[in-house]
């Protein structure tokens, strides 16, 4: 692998901007913690309301650090959805990161250049998987989806692709002053009959509800939410323009390669050839899933070293779907995370929904089938495809 040049650990979007520290708020109607893209969006869903603490800088993880892919539907492709959850939830679940989609476009108005709407393929790597996306296909067109299979690779018209940091920072933008406070560190929630008691650097906030916004790290905050951290790791080399003509998927979400407008290819994925060792909350690339980028980037033709690699941490569940609505027996804490490496076909459209409810525009209990809340889900053995 060559590691003469190139940034080691630091994405291809850059890092987020230092600014002022801020400090945890005595009292808050809604704190939300977490500045990643759901932090970001609960806050502007919920207006001023809403204040957001994060540890580090808006973006810092997996938000800032994924592959900029706005796809709809879960896992790889929707034949498997089908089989795994029912044609009407499959068909759902399609509609709803659909919509996601396109309030996420709208809301940005235009102002993130690094967004486009160009559509996305998934190809085969063997004769199994040929069969599922021409399947798959079929069953889009049949349920009112465009989709198209021209006898190699499946075409998605709709998907989209961006800057995923650029995009945190845009609708942060649009926030009051004073909503985001940066390097707060929350070491402790607990709901009571008075509110939920947030500590943090020895400051601490009652608030009348908190939404973890966390994703993989969650646990940490509350150990009984089962979302398990697993790492992804990118590299990016420079290369001609038009050597890979859209955003693409294959080895059943395993891989996944783009290249943006300047002409750097992206590439990641490779995670099922080292599944125990891409487990934790360490966000680092390493040696062996890096051997095979560099490979993955060679038969493309990129033929310049790669010079940005790096690593983030995605939250998985054990049904792939995420955890969004109120936590049982803890008065005033909800959940909205484990996205499970979709967080973006997923994130703002979710956030809309918890912040309906907790304005009262939305019965608690009134979230789509397909989030069946968070009493009785299990991650324990998630390690399914991120994207």
């Amino acid at each position: 692998m060559e590691q003469g040049r190139g940034t080691w650990g630091i994405p291809v979007w850059g890092l987020p901007l230092a600014g002022p520290l801020g400090r945890l708020p005595e009292r808050a109607d809604v704190l939300v913690v977490g500045g990643g893209i759901t932090g970001v969006s609960l806050c502007r869903w919920l207006g001023p309301q809403a204040v957001l603490v994060e540890a580090d800088r808006l973006g810092a993880g997996a938000s800032g650090r994924n592959a900029g892919f706005l796809s709809a539907g879960v896992g790889h492709c929707y034949a498997n959805a089908v089989r795994r959850y029912g044609r009407q939830q499959a068909a759902a679940l399609q509609d709803f990161t659909a919509t996601t989609h396109r309030l996420l476009a709208e809301a940005l108005a235009g102002r993130a250049r690094g967004y486009r709407q160009r559509g996305s393929r998934l190809v085969p790597v063997d004769p199994e998987e040929a069969q599922d996306l021409e399947e798959s296909a079929q069953l889009l067109r049949e349920d009112g989806f465009e989709a198209r299979w021209d006898g190699r690779q499946l075409i998605r018209p709709g998907d989209g692709e961006l800057d995923p940091l650029e995009v945190v920072r845009v609708l942060a933008a649009d926030l009051p002053p004073g909503t985001i406070r940066e390097g707060v560190r929350v070491e402790r929630v607990e709901a009571g009959t008075e509110g939920v008691r947030v500590q943090a650097g020895g400051q601490e906030c009652l608030a009348g509800a908190v939404v973890l916004a966390t994703n993989a790290y969650t646990p940490r905050l509350l150990p009984g939410i089962r979302i398990s951290p697993v790492r992804a790791q990118m590299a990016a080399a420079p290369a001609p323009d038009g050597l890979v003509p859209l955003p693409t998927g294959s080895d059943r979400g395993f891989r996944y390669w783009r290249q943006r407008t300047d002409g750097l290819v992206l590439v990641g994925g490779y995670r099922n050839l080292a599944l125990e060792e891409e487990v934790g909350y360490e966000a680092v690339p390493t040696a062996r899933v890096q051997a095979h980028l560099d490979r993955h980037l060679r038969q493309l033709g990129v033929t310049e070293p790669a010079n940005h690699r790096w690593a983030g941490i995605m939250g998985f569940t054990a049904d792939e779907l995420p955890l969004v609505g109120p936590v049982a027996d803890a008065p005033g804490m909800w959940v909205c995370g484990g996205y499970t490496g979709h967080g973006m076909a997923f994130a703002f459209h979710c956030a809309r929904l918890v912040a309906e409810a907790l304005a009262g525009s939305r019965p608690p209990t009134c979230f789509p089938d397909f989030f069946p809340g968070l009493k009785g889900r299990d991650s324990r053995s998630a390690h399914p495809p991120s994207g």
